[in-house]
């Protein structure tokens, strides 16, 4: 484990204690890497012009590109209900790139963490989530160490990449 907090542990310590709250911190802390990863592959995502992603289908594609990284025989294995715990933890620590991106649906995360989904006005499947009193993200809490991608990982290339 990490000598010292993060963001997550921050967002951690202010939300409501729960079985599945603590199954994902203790997961975040074992790897962060995780994390990093999806924060990387949405601004990616972004970086190409996309306006609107999926959190489940970056989770399925972490599932398989991160398994790369490991040793043969190595387990390792993300499981399927930390991944409203890190959709949400993603966008309230990133609210300015990230909030009215992606797909929300109603999640015990939710109550956990302490927001809601706003009411949709929005033309596409990306839902706004606020906090729960209504105050958008980006007004609310903030984290005192903001996060900070720090796992970089040497990844291969995509099966489907094109050759330069």
């Amino acid at each position: 484990m990490k000598n010292h907090e993060d963001a997550v542990d921050e967002l951690v310590a202010r939300s409501k204690p729960h079985r599945e709250l603590q199954a994902f911190h203790n997961f975040h802390r074992a790897h962060p890497e995780v994390l990093d990863f999806l924060v990387q592959e949405i601004r990616l995502w972004i970086e190409h012009g996309l306006t609107a992603f999926s959190f489940n289908s970056l989770w399925n594609y972490a599932r398989w590109k991160l398994v790369l990284k490991k040793e043969p025989g190595e387990r390792f294995t993300l499981n399927d209900h930390a991944l409203p715990f890190y959709g949400r933890a993603i966008t309230i620590l990133h609210p300015e790139e990230f909030n009215g991106r992606a797909e929300f649906r109603t999640s015990r995360a939710d109550d956990i963490f302490g927001v809601v989904i706003a009411p949709d006005k929005a033309t596409s499947y990306a839902r706004v989530l606020q906090w729960a009193d209504g105050t958008p993200l980006h007004q609310g809490w903030r984290p005192t160490r903001p996060h900070v991608v720090n796992c970089v990982l040497n990844l291969r290339p995509d099966v489907h990449a094109r050759a330069s």
